[in-house]
């Protein structure tokens, strides 16, 4: 009686590789051209151009573990070549293309930032100009005040008068080359808009009087009672006051400490 004989599958067999499909790997190189990793996974599939792979045959019979009678009929798998990769699908090619890839974005940011420096740069500018002319028409808005107001009328007068430094002193003289006390006094203030008598005397009348001590800039000097001499204070110097006026025949008009004797009249409150 024969026996039969159980045989065990060659397992040393290789599993045939599957045919690699030929559209998805042009489609994945071609969409991925750009990008870092398709380097790695072409490499890491082993497919290069020229390859060969092993595919089954189309009536293959499936390998089995199992302990049979019937020794299986298998078919030596075929040998085909698989198709050539297009060129730009090549890793040379497609590190070439990341690296192009990545100099024009290089590029691009660049240009990006560059404009938008120049835009926050143009912003600032407009900025800055919108606050220069706003100050620029504070600042008019505040000498036009100034200029209205009491004290810029004193110190124009107090400009007008300072021009007038060596014109020389003649009796009754009011302008605009030769001045005497008075008449340089009404001259500079008359300038300014603020109107004095034409002598020491009523310009001394029609000034309120303040204490020596409390004189402020552009008020004025008077000497005598009744008066008969006036000039225009600027400033204490060393404890002296310094006047501007036109002092006596002979002289021009200057500035110098005052003499002896004076009191205030206050321009400030006239």
């Amino acid at each position: 009686m024969s026996k039969s004989v159980s045989r065990r599958a060659h397992r040393g067999t290789s599993r045939p590789f599957r045919s690699p499909n030929v559209s998805i790997v042009r489609t994945i190189a071609g969409s991925l051209s750009g990008h870092g990793k398709l380097v790695g996974r072409i490499a890491a599939s082993g497919i290069a151009a020229g390859a060969l792979v092993a595919v089954p045959a189309a009536n293959a019979a499936p390998v089995s573990h199992e302990t049979t009678t019937v020794e299986p009929t298998v078919e030596p798998a075929k040998l085909v070549e698989a198709p050539t990769l297009e060129a730009s699908a090549t890793p040379t090619a497609v590190l070439t293309d990341i690296k192009q890839l990545e100099r024009a974005v290089e590029v691009q940011e660049r240009k990006a930032e560059a404009a938008r420096k120049a835009a926050e740069a143009k912003r600032k500018a407009a900025i800055a100009a919108k606050k220069a002319a706003e100050a620029k028409k504070k600042a008019e808005a505040e000498a036009k005040a100034f200029a209205a107001s009491q004290e810029g009328k004193i110190e124009r007068a107090i400009s007008v008068a300072s021009e007038q430094i060596g014109d020389p002193y003649v009796w009754g003289a009011t302008g605009p080359s030769s001045f005497d006390c008075s008449g340089l006094t009404q001259y500079a203030f008359s300038a300014a808009g603020i109107e004095l008598p034409r002598v020491s005397r009523d310009q001394a009348a029609a000034l309120p009087t303040v204490p020596n001590d409390q004189i402020q800039r552009g008020d004025l000097m008077f000497w005598g009672s009744p008066v008969y001499h006036v000039g225009i204070f600027l400033r204490w110097e060393n404890g002296q006051a310094i006047m501007l006026h036109a002092p006596k025949p002979g002289a021009s008009v200057r500035e110098e400490a005052a003499w002896d004797g004076w009191f205030a009249g206050s321009t400030h409150q006239a």
